[in-house]
C-alpha cells in the first residue's frame, strides 16, 4: 500500500502543538486605564502607606498592630468610621483547633441594614512575607472601591470587612460569622484574594445557586478568568479562603484572586516590587463592577444554577444548567445520526478510535511527565522555565493521538470517524452532567452545533455535516484555550499532563476532516510521527536540563532550628522536598532522619532563646474524669502547638478559660496572646499513657544559624511560616491526685 502525505494533517498537528504549548499567552491582565473609575495609582499609593517598611505581619504581632493602625488611619482619611472587633477565639477542625486573638476591621459606606453587600479581604500576612499581594491587593482594592462609591446614593447597605487571622485558619472570618451582629445582615459577598503576585484576576468561586453571581461578571473591561468547571472543582478541593466561613450565611458570592507568580506566594517575594499594578487594576475594576451588580440585583426571587466561562476575557459565555444538559443530550443524538448517515465500513475501528486516541495521547503525556519527575530531584522542576515541560507534554500527547489515528483511520470513512469522536464526547458530557455539572460548559456549546448537524443530516443536507463538525471543534478549542491556561495556573504544570485530553479531543474531531475519502488505498505517512518524536525528545531534554529555580522563580526553602528541652538536643531540620543547596550542605553535616525519611537534619548549636516554663498547677477528679490544669509561660514566642499523645480520650478542654468546641487533641495558638496560657486537659481516671507535647515557635533565626542563613542562595526563599526556632517539651500524666 502506498503512503499518503497529507499537508492538512501536518498543519493541524502543528497548529494544535503551537496553541497548547503557548496557551499561557492567551491569559494576561489588561493595561491600566488611567481614566477608569478605579484609580490604580491611588490604590497602590494607599497600599504603600499601609505596608510601611513591608515587615511581615502575622496575626497578633507587633508588626500587625502597626499595619492595623495605618489601615485605620487610611479608612478615617476616606471619611469613614472604622470599627474594630477584638476577639480571642478558636476555630474547630475535626481533631484540632486553631486559636488566636483577632482584630477585624470594618466600616459601613452607608447605614447598616439587611441584604447588605460585603466587600471582603484580610490584612494579616504569613510570617514569611509582607503580603503585598496576599492580601494587600484585596485591601487596596476594597478601599479604592469604597472611595468610588462613597458619594453615591446606594441601593443597599455596603459593608467593607477586612479580617484578621486569615492565614492562621480563617479565624477572623470565623469570629465574624460566629460572634458579630453584622453577619446576619449580609446578602452578598465580593471577596478579593491572591495566590500569586501577577496575572489576570480569576473569579473562581460563586454561591449556589449562582445566577446573580454571573451577573456580577458584567464589566466593561477585560473579564476575569472564570469557569463553572473551575468553581465546581474548587468546591471539592481542600483549599479555603474567608468565603468558606461566609457560605453558611447563604450569600451570593463572587470570589476573586490573582494566581500567577505563585513562586512568590507566601514568601518575602510577595512584596510591592513584585505586585503587578495591572493585576491590581484588573482586581479593583472587576470588584467594583461586582459590587455594583449586587447593588442592582433584587433582594429575592427565583435564582437558577448557570454554566459559564470567559472567552479570552472578551465576554462570558453562559447558559442555565438545564439548557446545557439538553444540548448535551441533543448533541449525543445528533452524533448518532451523523454516524448512521455516514458511509458504511470500519464501524469497530471508528468506535475504538476516540478512546484509543485519548488513552495513548494522555498516557504519553503522563509518561513523559513522570519520567522527567523521576529523573529531576526537584519537586517543581518546571518552575523557572515551564515552556520545556509543556512542550514535551503537548508533543507526546499529539504523538500518541497520531499513532492511534494511524492505526485505526485506515479504511474508515472520515465522517464516521469524526462522528464517533463526537459520540464519545457526548458520553463524557453526560457523565460530567451526573458528577460535575459545572463542567458542562465545555461540552454543551459545541454539542449544540452537533445537534444542528444531526438535524440537517436527517434532512439529507449531508454536505453541512463536515463543516458543522469543524465549526463545533473550533468553538471547543476557543473555550479550552483560556480554560486550560487557568487550570495550569491552579494545578501547577507538573500536575497538568491530563489537560492534554482537551487538545486530543480537538485532534479527534479535526484529523479525519483533514483527510480525503481516499483512505481505502493509502496508509497515512510517518512524517508527523517522526516530527513529533523529534519534538518530544527536544523538549524532554530541555525539561531535564533547564534550571528548576531562579531568583524570579525561587525554591521554597525555610530553615527550622529545633531544640528538645527534655533531651537537651538541638538540630536544624529540612524537609526532603528538594535537594539542599550545596552551599548550605557545606555548613553542617546533614543526614536523613531515621524515623522521618522525608526529612534531613544536622546537629545545631544551642538556641539563643529562653525555654518555656510548663508546670501542672492543678490535678483533680470529678465524675470519673481527671482534669489537669497546666500553666505555660513562653516569653517572646509567636506560636504554640499543643498535642496529646497516648490516648484518644484525652482532650484539651480550654485555653485561658475559653472552652474548646467539642474538645480537641491538637491546638495551634498564634500570636502574643498565647505566650501565657492556662491549659485544661481532661482524661479518664487511671489513664497513665497520655502525655502533653508542647512546642513554642519563634519566627526568625538566632545568631547561631547565621552561617546557614547566609549560605542560602538567591534562588531560594523562606515560605509560609518562614525561618523559625522551635522548642519542645513533654509532660506525662503519670501521677494521680
Amino acid at each position: 500500500m502506498r503512503q499518503s502525505f497529507n499537508l492538512g494533517l501536518i498543519l493541524l498537528i502543528a497548529f494544535l502543538f503551537t496553541a497548547a504549548t503557548l496557551r499561557q499567552l492567551s491569559v494576561s491582565p489588561p493595561e491600566i486605564q488611567t481614566d477608569h473609575r478605579f484609580d490604580t495609582a491611588q490604590a497602590f499609593s494607599r497600599l504603600e502607606r499601609i505596608l510601611g517598611d513591608e515587615t511581615p505581619h502575622p496575626v497578633d504581632s507587633d508588626a500587625n498592630d502597626a499595619v492595623r493602625e495605618r489601615l485605620i488611619s487610611e479608612i478615617a482619611d476616606l471619611g469613614f468610621d472604622p470599627i474594630v472587633r477584638d476577639d480571642f477565639i478558636c476555630k474547630p477542625y475535626p481533631n484540632s483547633a486553631s486559636c488566636a486573638r483577632v482584630q477585624n476591621i470594618m466600616f459601613w459606606l452607608n447605614e447598616p441594614g439587611p441584604d447588605a453587600v460585603m466587600i471582603a479581604s484580610h490584612y494579616d500576612s504569613v510570617p514569611a512575607g509582607p503580603g503585598a499581594s496576599d492580601d494587600g491587593i484585596g485591601v487596596a482594592a476594597s478601599l479604592e472601591i469604597a472611595s468610588v462609591l462613597k458619594e453615591r446614593d446606594l441601593a443597599k447597605p455596603v459593608l467593607v470587612l477586612i479580617t484578621d487571622g486569615e492565614e492562621t485558619g480563617l479565624i477572623g472570618a470565623h469570629s465574624f460569622v460566629k460572634n458579630d451582629p453584622f453577619a446576619s445582615l449580609i446578602g452578598s459577598v465580593v471577596s478579593m484574594e491572591a495566590r500569586g503576585v501577577r496575572g489576570p484576576v480569576a473569579m473562581f468561586q460563586t454561591g449556589t445557586p449562582n445566577q446573580r453571581d454571573i451577573t456580577a461578571l458584567k464589566t466593561n473591561i477585560q473579564k476575569p478568568l472564570t469557569s463553572s468547571l473551575a468553581a465546581a472543582v474548587y468546591d471539592i478541593m481542600p483549599n479555603d479562603t474567608d468565603v468558606t466561613e461566609f457560605l453558611p450565611l447563604g450569600p451570593d458570592v463572587a470570589n476573586y484572586a490573582v494566581g500567577e507568580g505563585v513562586a512568590f506566594y507566601h514568601t518575602p517575594g510577595d512584596n510591592l516590587a513584585n505586585l503587578d499594578k495591572r493585576s491590581l487594576f484588573h482586581m479593583g475594576a472587576n470588584g467594583l463592577s461586582a459590587v455594583e451588580a449586587y447593588l442592582a440585583s433584587p433582594e429575592s426571587g427565583d435564582e437558577g444554577q448557570w454554566l459559564y466561562t470567559d472567552i479570552f476575557g472578551l465576554f462570558i459565555l453562559s447558559m442555565p444548567v438545564f439548557l446545557g444538559m439538553i444540548f448535551v443530550a441533543l448533541g449525543l443524538v445528533g452524533s448518532l445520526i451523523l454516524y448512521g448517515k455516514s458511509a458504511r465500513g470500519g464501524a469497530l475501528k471508528a468506535l475504538l478510535y476516540p478512546p484509543a486516541t485519548l488513552f495513548l495521547g494522555v498516557g504519553f503525556a503522563v509518561a513523559v511527565t513522570a519520567m522527567a519527575a523521576f529523573i529531576r530531584p526537584e519537586a517543581n522542576y518546571a518552575s523557572a522555565y515551564p515552556f520545556a515541560l509543556r512542550g514535551a507534554q503537548t508533543a507526546a500527547a499529539l504523538l500518541g493521538a497520531f499513532l492511534a489515528f494511524k492505526l485505526l483511520a485506515f479504511q474508515v470513512p472520515r465522517q464516521r470517524l469524526a462522528a464517533a469522536g463526537w459520540m464519545w464526547f457526548g458520553v463524557f458530557g453526560a457523565v460530567m452532567a451526573a458528577f460535575l455539572p459545572g463542567g458542562l460548559i465545555l461540552f454543551a456549546p459545541p454539542l449544540a452545533i452537533i445537534a444542528l448537524a444531526g438535524l440537517l443530516a436527517l434532512l439529507n443536507v449531508r454536505a453541512a455535516g463536515v463543516w458543522l463538525m469543524a465549526l463545533a471543534a473550533a468553538l471547543f478549542l476557543i473555550i479550552i484555550l483560556p480554560a486550560s491556561a487557568f487550570a495550569e495556573i491552579m494545578l501547577f504544570l507538573e500536575h497538568s499532563a491530563p489537560l492534554s485530553a482537551l487538545y486530543i479531543f480537538c485532534f479527534i474531531f479535526l484529523a479525519p476532516i483533514c483527510l480525503s475519502e481516499n483512505l481505502r488505498r493509502h496508509f497515512i505517512g510517518w512524517i508527523p510521527a517522526i516530527g513529533l518524536s523529534a519534538l518530544v525528545l527536544l523538549f524532554f531534554i530541555g525539561a531535564l536540563f533547564v534550571l528548576a529555580y531562579s531568583p524570579s522563580a525561587p525554591q521554597p526553602l525555610s530553615i527550622t532550628h529545633i531544640a528538645d528541652d527534655d533531651e537537651g538536643s538541638s538540630e536544624w531540620v529540612f524537609g526532603k522536598r528538594d535537594p539542599l543547596p550545596d552551599s548550605m550542605g557545606e555548613v553542617a553535616n546533614f543526614e536523613t532522619v531515621t524515623d522521618e525519611p522525608s526529612q534531613i537534619s544536622a546537629p545545631a548549636p544551642a538556641m539563643s532563646v529562653d525555654g518555656m516554663r510548663l508546670n501542672v498547677t492543678r490535678d483533680s477528679v470529678r465524675n470519673g474524669l481527671r482534669t489537669v490544669t497546666l500553666r505555660l509561660d513562653a516569653p517572646g514566642s509567636d506560636r504554640v502547638y499543643i498535642g496529646l499523645d497516648g490516648t484518644s480520650e484525652a482532650t484539651v478542654m480550654s485555653l485561658n478559660g475559653l472552652q474548646i468546641q467539642d474538645a480537641k487533641q491538637n491546638i495551634v495558638c498564634s500570636g502574643r496572646s498565647c505566650r501565657n496560657l492556662e491549659i485544661d486537659v481532661q482524661l479518664p481516671v487511671g489513664d497513665e499513657t497520655a502525655s502533653l507535647n508542647v512546642s513554642t515557635s519563634y519566627f526568625g533565626l538566632g545568631p547561631e544559624s547565621r552561617a546557614l542563613e547566609e549560605a542560602r542562595p538567591d534562588w531560594a526563599m523562606p515560605i509560609q511560616l518562614g525561618d523559625r526556632r522551635i522548642r519542645t517539651k513533654t509532660i506525662k500524666f503519670l501521677s494521680q491526685p
